[in-house]
């Protein structure tokens, strides 16, 4: 299972441009606002509901699961999530493990505003991602198995919950993205290994001269 998969789709919004009014443009690694921090969005109004829906469009065209703010050129804390519940090998739906899943899941495609982890597990586990910013390219990354989320849904209600499954990975790469990180920053240097060419590649294509990755892990 790849962190970037293909999506079913949702009735789309028409607008003059696939990307919006705004004009919203995916950002490659490289771009100085991938590294920069968010900030809190204070007022939830139509401008935003267009943005969330230009962003939710942009995620399906490109096969994601997530996009946040920055990857767009925007320093807001919003976020864009969808992908479809868990199966088993036949397609028979598989039980959601905790609050958060069940309670979000359901509503997917779902837009969070100004989301925050506030616990991490201390269980942690591994899994290959990947990300729209980073084409291409998947990595294993070491992360927390369970999370409690706080945030406020575009719709309005407050949600705290306890996360966990493949929505915990998610939630966990796309808030990186709102405080300026990506996910190579948390892969070890021997996972780093096998993509290092890549890396290297796309950097030199999309990247300034003295870019570095700065490792968090």
């Amino acid at each position: 299972m790849s962190f970037v998969s293909v999506l079913h789709s949702l009735p789309r919004r028409k607008h003059k441009d696939f990307f919006g009014r705004m004009k919203l443009k995916l950002r490659i690694i490289g771009d100085p606002i991938l590294a920069a921090k968010a900030k809190p969005v204070t007022e939830i109004d139509d401008e935003l509901i267009d943005i969330s829906q230009d962003m939710i469009q942009i995620m399906h065209h490109s096969h994601g699961v997530g996009l946040a703010g920055n990857q767009v050129g925007l320093l807001k804390r919003i976020v864009v999530i969808d992908f479809d519940a868990p199966t088993d090998d036949d397609g028979n739906p598989l039980p959601l493990e905790t609050p958060g899943e069940k309670q979000l899941i359901p509503l997917m495609p779902i837009t969070l505003i100004n989301p925050e982890i506030i616990s991490y597990s201390e269980e942690k586990c591994g899994f290959e991602e990947g990300c729209l910013s980073v084409p291409k390219i998947y990595a294993n990354v070491v992360r927390s198995s369970r999370v409690v989320l706080r945030t406020q849904l575009l719709n309005g209600p407050t949600v705290l919950a306890e996360c966990g499954g493949f929505l915990a990975r998610v939630l966990q790469h796309e808030i990186d993205h709102l405080d300026g990180n990506i996910y190579l920053q948390r892969v070890s240097d021997e996972d780093m290994k096998p993509v290092q060419s890549q890396v290297a590649k796309l950097l030199r294509k999309s990247a300034p001269r003295n870019f570095k990755i700065r490792k968090l892990v």
